[in-house]
């Protein structure tokens, strides 16, 4: 059963109320609604139809954001790109997917047999006809972060996003006189996410402006939500950010594991954070709550379930995704049963919390000892002069691997001595890494490349002696 676009709906319940504001201005809900309308008509007059799929390099200008949603109401499969990646690169994905169009606004497309396409993101158009939602319909392809390999392209269809932005509402709402920020990138689910529990709300869209430092954006502009990873809200933190000062209601933190000191701050100053677990597979969020302790991501929302096998944490629900794509060929990765295998390490608290302890697949065995590198990390993160970490095995010819830590200081650099002695207050001593690293420049993307660091650390090793412990 199909459902009226919620853009459509709010247009013609409240047609002036401000849908998206930013740097390049405002959208009403009519205004928007209708700019919607004639992307749809220059989609179809390009030729496109319900399936295809469009490419786009789009990080979430207003631009991108309308393409994606114009998308979504054509029945168009929107695959988005960071926009970082080289030409030769997109090239190689959007083949990987059997890309038919590749939107371009700058410059022109990667080389390869696809049609270019251009549109006009001014103009208006009247409602022809009832802009309908079929939840079984594909409408997007998002790009797993590949931290451990290759990335995987997830095909969500419509309900999964519309089952994730209503299960997230039950914890956290929304109204008309909510902003939220769309601080992270249209690429990422946490990203494409955003816009879905806006405007299923009526609430108002918020684009990114990098030209302007967030703290001061929180204080002078209706932001009331706010979803960022650890490193960007030290970075608010440092800009002298006072939560009331703005109008702040709701912050979100996920992507990483989560500083104590970051939770305690943040609290100390009169808002107290959520924690989020989520997966590309999912739609995103799978459990939100209050960070309680070290790993601990709170209950499965509505619309999710959540169980452990073995160890493993397993998920399903309206929010999982219809599969791997590649070209024409669907993996539904799923078992008998409809669960989704996460390969992350978790367990439940006897009051139904989710606690979430790493990656299995980033598990290492040293001298016969299990290392999970999350836990490590974890620890070192409740550092008060820890920013971030990141643990990586390198090879070891006495014990086969060894955890070796880059590190991203809050000032100077801690003495490594002083950080063995913090693991070994929590962690038994073979979880202590040999040797301390720098962090690196890790480019844009929310989450590092564990393999890239691995090299990096196997090659500073061979290179010269690292600050050992």
């Amino acid at each position: 059963m199909t459902e009226i676009c919620p853009i459509h709906h709010w247009a013609n319940i409240a047609p002036s109320r401000t849908a998206i504001q930013g740097p390049q201005g405002s959208l009403s809900y009519r205004t928007l609604d209708r700019r919607l309308a004639s992307l749809c008509a220059q989609l179809t007059a390009s030729g496109l139809t319900p399936g295809d799929r469009l490419m786009a390099a789009a990080r979430g200008n207003l631009e991108e954001v309308l393409l994606a949603w114009a998308c979504l109401r054509s029945g168009i499969v929107f695959c988005p790109l960071n926009p970082a990646f080289p030409p030769a690169r997109q090239a190689t994905l959007a083949k990987r997917l059997d890309v038919r169009t590749f939107h371009v606004r700058n410059g022109e497309a990667p080389d390869g047999n696809w049609q270019t396409l251009r549109l006009d993101f001014s103009h208006e158009a009247q409602i022809s006809q009832l802009p309908a939602l079929d939840p079984a319909r594909p409408c997007d392809t998002i790009l797993t972060s590949g931290s451990s390999g290759q990335p995987k392209a997830v095909l969500h269809r419509v309900g999964n996003h519309l089952a994730s932005a209503r299960g997230s509402a039950e914890l956290i709402p929304l109204d008309a006189e909510c902003g939220w920020l769309l601080s992270l990138p249209l690429f990422h689910v946490g990203g494409y996410a955003i816009p879905f529990r806006v405007f299923l709300a009526g609430a108002r869209l918020v684009m990114d402006d990098r030209d302007r430092p967030l703290a001061a954006r929180l204080e002078s502009e209706p932001i009331t939500h706010l979803s960022l990873v650890p490193t960007q809200l030290w970075r608010l933190l440092g800009e002298s950010f006072t939560p009331r000062r703005t109008r702040l209601r709701e912050l979100l933190l996920g992507g990483a594991a989560i500083p104590a000191p970051l939770v305690e701050k943040l609290t100390a100053l009169g808002l107290a954070p959520k924690v989020s677990y989520g997966l590309s597979e999912m739609a995103s969020q799978v459990c939100s709550g209050v960070p309680t302790g070290p790993g601990v991501v709170g209950q499965p929302l509505p619309g999710r379930e959540v169980r452990i096998a073995n160890g493993e944490i397993l998920v399903r629900g309206d929010t999982l995704f219809d599969g791997y794509v590649d070209g024409d060929r669907l993996d539904p990765a799923r078992d008998a049963e409809g669960w989704f295998h996460t390969r992350d390490k978790g367990y439940f608290t006897e009051g139904g919390e989710l606690v979430v302890e790493g990656r299995l697949d980033h598990r290492f065995i040293s001298g016969g000892e299990n290392i999970q590198p999350e836990a490590i990390e974890q620890r070192l993160v409740d550092h008060p002069g820890v920013a971030q970490a990141i643990v990586v095995p390198i090879d070891s010819e006495e014990w086969g691997a060894r955890p070796v830590a880059f590190v991203d200081w809050h000032g100077h650099p801690v003495a490594g001595a002083e950080l063995a002695t913090w693991l070994r207050e929590m962690l038994p001593g073979h979880m202590v890494p040999d040797a301390w690293l720098p962090w690196p420049d890790l480019g844009e993307g929310l989450k590092p490349s564990r393999q890239a660091l691995a090299s990096l650390a196997s090659e500073a090793a061979s290179d010269q002696p690292c600050q050992s412990v």
